[in-house]
């Protein structure tokens, strides 16, 4: 299970607050904590930031490249932010993201061709966000069509089907989920990837529907999630998770996890 840390994000008021003051020292020791909690990856968003949003992951790459080893997601909405960004960052990076949209998927072309690359697609198509397992999957077909065009690999390739919350749409995880379990079958060689907590929007108790939804999605083969590692009962459901569905030989990584004191209950 892929796991890209979502902290660093200037939506977060603490974040946005040390961004704005250049704080070294508090970017470094969340993103060391992330790392330390299981992030394979460093997601880096300062879209919130729109005046300065290219100064500041400028900033933030060299802040979190200076204290950590760990790959970069570079987050942005923005096609010239990324293209100014992605040869910056020193290891393989993760670009999210593209769509199916023609628009869009033509100013993400250049940017994902610049260099290898992993690369996160939202299967949203030119009627919008999908509302059915078969529309994500005519998006998620396109998609992979149009990025292996430009050279992306296939492997490198992490479909989001984007999760809608259940507060609005009760059937909203049972799309998500038989539309996970389609691409696999469909589109094998793809990963799958998400932002899980949106499916707890305006829901009191969010963290235990997120825990109990990443259970069902590890199981109908999600593959990433855009998570908070430091949540330590939303890990230690993951790592229960991956020993259940066979993915932890002997369950060594879930006694390892134990031995360092890392499985809350």
């Amino acid at each position: 299970m892929l796991i890209v840390g979502e902290r660093i994000n200037t939506s977060r008021k603490a974040v946005n607050e040390a961004v704005g003051n250049r704080d070294v020292a508090y970017i470094q020791a969340d993103v060391k904590a992330q790392v330390e909690a299981g992030a394979d990856i460093i997601d880096v968003n300062a879209g919130s930031r729109s005046a300065s949003e290219l100064d500041d992951l400028r900033w933030l790459i060299d802040v979190i490249e200076e204290a950590v080893p760990a790959r970069l997601s570079l987050d942005s909405s923005s096609p010239e932010v990324l293209a100014a960004v992605v040869n910056k960052v020193r290891d393989v990076p993760m670009l999210n993201s593209t769509t199916a949209e023609k628009a869009r998927f033509e100013k993400m072309a250049p940017v994902i061709k610049e260099r290898e690359c992993d690369v996160v697609a939202l299967c949203i198509g030119e009627r919008g966000i999908p509302k059915t397992a078969d529309q994500v999957l005519e998006n998620a077909t396109k998609l992979v069509h149009d990025l292996e065009a430009i050279g992306v690999k296939r492997e490198r390739i992490h479909l989001d089907p984007l999760v809608q919350a259940v507060s609005v749409d009760s059937k909203a995880a049972l799309i998500f989920l038989d539309a996970i379990e389609r691409i696999n079958r469909e589109l094998p060689g793809v990963k799958t990837v998400c932002g899980l907590s949106n499916v707890s929007f305006s829901l009191p108790k969010r963290p235990l529907i997120n825990r109990t939804f990443l259970t069902l999605a590890m199981k109908a083969g999600l593959q990433g999630a855009l998570i908070d590692p430091l949540d330590k009962k939303l890990m230690a459901t993951l790592r229960a998770t991956v020993v259940l569905i066979g993915q932890d030989p002997f369950c060594r990584n879930y006694l390892k996890a134990f031995r360092a004191g890392k499985l809350e209950d």
